[in-house]
């Protein structure tokens, strides 16, 4: 299913909520996270984002919306064109170089993003779907 649509979202909640629940969350972290994904083709162009809320390590909140304009506030913000993005989830585009290079832009404290490195993985796999995204 395409990575984004609301299908995709449905399904993609539904496994953030079971991986983030209490007993199983593979962190401690409280913090919130919004993920903005601009120019995204199944939305006319436009953006994307989505709005993680983590207390101790679990998922209380998980929001979509459509417009950089409506994106909430968070402790750390992403903002990504929807090309460069689906490069660095399919591995032609390093992560690391992506941050540099500004094609993903990062606001937030970098030494505590640092610490969420491996929370961000496990959304990332989250995002896969078990292989049957498509991107």
């Amino acid at each position: 299913m395409k990575f984004l649509t609301e299908e995709w979202g449905k399904e993609f909640e539904a496994l953030m909520k079971d991986t983030f629940s209490s007993g199983k969350t593979p962190s401690k972290l409280t913090l919130s996270l919004c993920e903005c994904y601009n120019a995204v083709p199944q939305c006319g162009g436009g953006t994307v984002w989505y709005l993680y809320i983590l207390k101790d390590g679990v998922l209380t909140d998980i929001k979509r919306g459509e417009g950089r304009e409506n994106a909430p506030a968070a402790d750390y913000t992403s903002d990504c064109d929807y090309e460069p993005f689906v490069q660095t989830m399919t591995g032609e585009l390093n992560t690391v170089k992506a941050l540099t290079s500004g094609k993903i832009k990062l606001k937030g404290s970098l030494l505590k993003a640092l610490k969420m490195l491996d929370t961000h993985n496990v959304i990332t796999e989250c995002k896969r779907l078990g292989g049957r995204t498509e991107w």
